[in-house]
C-alpha cells in the first residue's frame, strides 16, 4: 500500500487551466515520521539525562551520608580519647602531688639520682583541621602521655626508695662526719649517724627495698643491709637480732631488727648508714626536722 503514488488535480474555472501534482506515499510518510521524532527524541534524551543527574545526585548524596558518618564516629572516638587523656593528666598531676607531700626528702637527694626520674614535658601543639591531622596528634599526646606515665611511675618508685624516716625512737648520739674516736680518742670518720635507745627496741626499715645483707660484718656486728633501688643502699649496724632474711622485701617503716651494741660499740644504739652509688651521705639530710627522734 505504501508503494503506491497519489495523485492532485487542481483545475481553474475561469482559464480552464490544470494543475496536477505526483505525491509518494512512502516519502510523505517518512517526512511526517521524522518531523514526530524531533520532540519525542528531545523529550526522550532530556528525561533520559536528568534521570542520569538524579541518580548521580543520589549517590553523591549518599556518599556525602556516609562520610558524615564517618566524621561523627571520628569525632566522638577523638573526644573520647582527649577525656581519655585529660583524665590521665590529671590522674597523673594529683600522684605527683601526692609524691610530694609523701616524700619532701626527694627534693633532697643529690641530681644524678633525682634527674634519672623527671618526666618530659607534653610540647605546646597548634590545633589542625582534620581529622588525620588530629588523629596525629592525638597519637603524639598519647605518647608524650605515656613518656610522662612512665616519669612519673619512677618518681613514686623514687619516692618510696627514698629514706626518710627515723630508723628508731631513741636520741643522736653521734653525728655524720669527723669525730673523736669513742675507742682511741683520735679524730676519725664517722659515714654514719647513731641513735642510742635501749637494748631490744625495734629497728625500722627507712624506704622499700630488698634485704641484701643480714649477717655479722666486722665492726657493724650484726648488721642489716637494705637496697632500695636506685643506686641507695641503708644499713643498721650494732643489732641484737635479726627480724628479716637475705632477699626478703621490706616496706618502708617495717621491722628490720633489734637495737643492740654486737661489733664495735660502747653501748646500745643504731649505726644508721646511707649510701648513694657507692658513696655515704648524711642521713639527715634525709630525715624530717623534729626535736625528738621517732621513728613512728
Amino acid at each position: 500500500m505504501l508503494s503506491k503514488r497519489y495523485s492532485c488535480i487542481f483545475a481553474d474555472r475561469s482559464s480552464g487551466a490544470v494543475h496536477r501534482f505526483t505525491v509518494a506515499v512512502r516519502p510523505v510518510v517518512a517526512a511526517c515520521l521524522a518531523v514526530l521524532a524531533l520532540p519525542i527524541g528531545y523529550t526522550v534524551q532530556n528525561r533520559w539525562a536528568s534521570h542520569t543527574e538524579i541518580e548521580q545526585l543520589r549517590l553523591q548524596n549518599a556518599r556525602l551520608e556516609l562520610e558524615n558518618s564517618s566524621y561523627r564516629i571520628t569525632a566522638s572516638e577523638l573526644t573520647n580519647s582527649i577525656a581519655g587523656l585529660q583524665d590521665g593528666l590529671t590522674e597523673l598531676s594529683s600522684r605527683l602531688e601526692v609524691a610530694a607531700l609523701e616524700s619532701p626528702a626527694f627534693n633532697k637527694l643529690p641530681d644524678s639520682v633525682r634527674t634519672a626520674t623527671m618526666a618530659q614535658s607534653v610540647p605546646e601543639i597548634a590545633p589542625t583541621d582534620t581529622f588525620d591531622l588530629l588523629g596525629g596528634l592525638l597519637g603524639s599526646v598519647d605518647q608524650q602521655l605515656q613518656t610522662i606515665r612512665h616519669g612519673v611511675a619512677l618518681r613514686e618508685a623514687l619516692s618510696d626508695a627514698t629514706p626518710n624516716i627515723w630508723p628508731a625512737d631513741g636520741w643522736l648520739s653521734a653525728s655524720y662526719g669527723y669525730r673523736e674516736d669513742p675507742f682511741t680518742g683520735e679524730r676519725d670518720y664517722h659515714p654514719a649517724i647513731d641513735i642510742s635507745t635501749r637494748r631490744g627496741q625495734p629497728v625500722y626499715s627507712t624506704a622499700t627495698g630488698r634485704v641484701t645483707e643480714a649477717g655479722r660484718n666486722g665492726d657493724y656486728g650484726k648488721l642489716i643491709q637494705i637496697a632500695h633501688g636506685f643506686g641507695l643502699v641503708t644499713r643498721y649496724g650494732h643489732l641484737a637480732d635479726y627480724a628479716v632474711e637475705v632477699g626478703d622485701t621490706v616496706e618502708r617503716g617495717e621491722v628490720v631488727g633489734y637495737v643492740g651494741s654486737t661489733g664495735r660499740a660502747t653501748g646500745s644504739h643504731v649505726h644508721y648508714e646511707v649510701l648513694v652509688n657507692g658513696r655515704t651521705l648524711n642521713p639527715l639530710r634525709l630525715l624530717p626536722d623534729t626535736d625528738a627522734i621517732s621513728a613512728n
